[in-house]
């Protein structure tokens, strides 16, 4: 099974990565802990909390659902 960050969508990766010059430490961190999780539920609330603010997608407009299995950060299998 793939990881989460082998899953995460092409869109969401990209604005994750945008952002290394910027935030260098918290985009590694990010990338680690996806790459070191395969289900969304498994990842710290705090690395969770990061794809949804390098995403730019604001915590207001995502729903519970979306934050609590990230089935709008992840691709669909």
């Amino acid at each position: 099974m793939q990881n989460l960050w082998q899953r995460l969508k092409p869109a969401v990766k990209t604005k994750i990565l945008a952002n290394e010059d910027q935030y260098p430490y918290l985009v590694k961190d990010t990338k680690h802990q996806l790459q070191n999780n395969k289900f969304w539920t498994d990842l710290p609330i705090g690395a969770a909390r990061q794809v949804v603010n390098f995403s730019h997608d604001s915590v207001f407009e995502i729903t519970m659902t979306d934050f609590m299995w990230g089935d709008l950060f992840i691709k669909k299998a």
